[in-house]
Formats: structure tokens, sequence, C-alpha cells
């Protein structure tokens, strides 16, 4: 069967993804991982980037023998396999992504971090504020 990747979002972790596994799970060999600080993983010394989590994909691949693997992200987790898959394109075979934003900037980025206060995740959204809990 052909690999597939699935990558969450950033507040999300792999667990988030495990009912879309199990339906791909008869057509694709399907893989998840947490990216470093999300999930149960340790927090980074640095802070977080898309080429830490990119590392995260590669090491990944080369700790299952993978050469080459096709990848479905999710939010930033396309927004890595898009970065994957420009920088190393040997190891991207397919690439799909989902709410993945194409344009990151300063401006895009304070906004979106705007959007992270957890005060706020926890008024309007708080069933998703017990999952990140």
């Amino acid at each position: 069967m052909q690999p597939l990747l699935l990558l969450h979002g950033a507040i999300g972790a792999s667990d988030q993804l495990q009912p879309l596994a199990a339906r791909l799970g008869g057509m694709f060999k399907v893989y998840t991982l947490d990216f470093t600080g999300h999930g149960k993983t340790q927090m980074p010394d640095d802070s977080f980037s898309i080429e830490l989590f990119a590392e995260d994909v590669l090491q990944f691949m080369q700790e299952q023998q993978l050469d080459k693997i096709s990848v479905f992200g999710y939010s930033m987790g396309g927004y890595v396999g898009m970065y994957l898959a420009k920088t190393y394109p040997g190891k991207i075979d397919k690439l799909i992504t989902l709410a993945t934003k194409f344009q990151w900037d300063t401006e895009i980025a304070a906004r979106e971090i705007k959007m992270l206060d957890p005060e706020k995740i926890e008024q309007k959204l708080p069933a998703f504020a017990e999952t990140l809990k």
C-alpha cells in the first residue's frame, strides 16, 4: 500500500487525525506524528518553526525507512508539507492540503496569534478549550 502521512495543524495533535486515518487505512499505509511541542512531545529548545516541523517529518521518514511519501496536511501541517515539497522535492510524492494559508507575513502572524488567546478560546469554544487542555 502507498504510504500516506497525515500532518496536524498548529494547535492540534496527531490524535485529532485518527478518525481520518481509520477511514483511509484500507487504501493507504497511514502514518501520523506529533510535531515537536505538540501532543505528548517535548517543547523545543528554540521557538517553533516550519523548518523544525519539517525536520520532524524527515526524521520520522528515516525512522520508518520511507524514502518518499504522500502527505495530507491540515492547516499548518499543509504548510509543512508545502515546505517539504519545495525544499526536498524527492521526498514528497503527492501533497494535499486543507485550510492551509499560503501567505504568511508579520501582519498575518500577529492576527493569528491574537486568536490563540486562551481566555477567548475558552469563552467562545469551551468544548475545544477542554480538548486542548
